[in-house]
């Protein structure tokens, strides 16, 4: 096998398809990578089981052939090799693969490309289409409020519900959620399903921001999900159990109701956060009172930090403590000029807003403080 690309490419690709490469392989050939060279393409595969991921680069091939890499150590390498331009060739029965670039070079051991176990496609029962760059979208605003703790793997997952011609995505930790919907072209038949986070995450990454026009295909069964666009496939197993009823946390009244510019919200939340971090729960504590909004955490084996912004006030003035990487995220991913943030007392959860959007919610829970 013999060919080369340009490093922009293979990075890329790395950067994505390394995600379904096993952590704790229960064979050697499941941490690699499969790379199969044939005529302008290249085809990189990873397979853990839970998640399989295919994708293709252009490549200039003057040798044919497949092998297997290490992922890890593959992907290093690529990403430090000093030229724009790489050149990989292995010797038949060599089991090395040579790379050079720039006047470097290294010498990856291989595996048999037999032994890799292909990722497959599904039977799937159902099927449709969305826009990438809506798809993008609605996981960048959700994803983030996923559970970490494997011992709830519902949690750890975005809840996928189509109704007639919406599609919604939720994620959940238990003390936040997040809920973006968007309207699909055609009517569908109503369904939900529970997608890995860390498969969203990768679909997320290879979508171009700037493909407006692109689709993607999402298949799916009672146990399995893939999504099909462009040189990408990617099959990953569906997180069994039943979602929670999200809902019933949604607030449906406000005694308090804010408005405050984002920019500077999320400036402040940040810099009083830098103390918050100090404290067991992360604890920021805001103020909403006399036309704005006192932020302030304190640490006792540290110091305080405080911050006022202007805000518009009308209700009740309230105190009321969050985990202050709850307030960042969200805000991280909010794109208009204004936060809305409804409030009724300093143990109720709060839901956040964006004016004249009905199609994106963001609920936290107070910390008792």
């Amino acid at each position: 096998m013999k060919f080369s690309c340009y490093k922009s490419d293979l990075t890329e690709a790395l950067q994505f398809v390394i995600r379904a490469v096993a952590v704790k392989p229960m064979t050697p050939v499941l941490a690699g990578i499969y790379l199969k060279a044939e005529g302008s393409m290249l085809e990189l595969q990873a397979n853990n089981f839970s998640t399989g991921i295919i994708t293709r680069i252009p490549v200039n091939t003057e040798i044919a052939g497949e092998l297997v890499v290490s992922g890890k150590r593959f992907q290093e390498f690529v990403r430090n090799m000093p030229d724009d331009t790489i050149t990989f060739s292995d010797e038949k029965d060599s089991n090395t693969l040579s790379i050079e670039s720039g006047g470097a070079s290294v010498e990856l051991l291989t595996m048999t490309a037999s032994d890799f176990p292909k990722v497959k496609t599904p039977e799937t029962d159902h099927s449709f289409k969305i826009r990438t760059t809506v798809l993008r979208d609605l996981i960048k605003r959700t994803v983030f409020a996923v559970g970490k703790d494997d011992s709830r793997p519902i949690f750890m997952g975005c809840c996928f519900e189509i109704k007639g011609d919406t599609i919604s995505v939720i994620a959940t930790n238990t003390h936040r959620l997040a809920l973006a919907k968007e309207k699909l072209a055609d009517t569908y038949e109503d369904c939900s399903f529970v997608v890995p986070a860390e498969a969203l995450r990768g679909i997320m990454l290879r979508i171009d921001p700037a493909d407006v026009e692109n689709y993607i295909t999402i298949n799916y069964s009672m146990r399995y999900l893939t999504f099909t666009f462009d040189n990408v496939f990617v099959n990953s197993r569906l997180v069994e159990g039943q979602f929670p009823p999200y809902e019933k946390v949604i607030p449906t009244s406000s005694t308090t109701r804010v408005k405050v510019a984002t920019a500077d919200f999320k400036r402040a939340v940040d810099f009083v956060s830098l103390m918050s971090k100090e404290t067991e729960y992360n604890t920021v504590k805001f103020k909403f009172a006399d036309g704005g909004v006192e932020i302030s955490s304190n640490s006792p084996e540290v110091g305080d930090a405080g911050q006022n912004i202007e805000a518009e006030i009308d209700g009740e003035e309230l105190e009321i403590s969050f985990n202050g990487t709850y307030i960042s995220d969200v805000l991280r991913v909010i794109d208009s000029k204004q936060l809305d943030i409804e409030l009724n007392d300093k143990y109720s959860p709060a839901a956040f807003t964006e004016p004249d959007n009905d199609n994106y919610i963001y609920i936290a829970t107070p910390v008792r403080a």
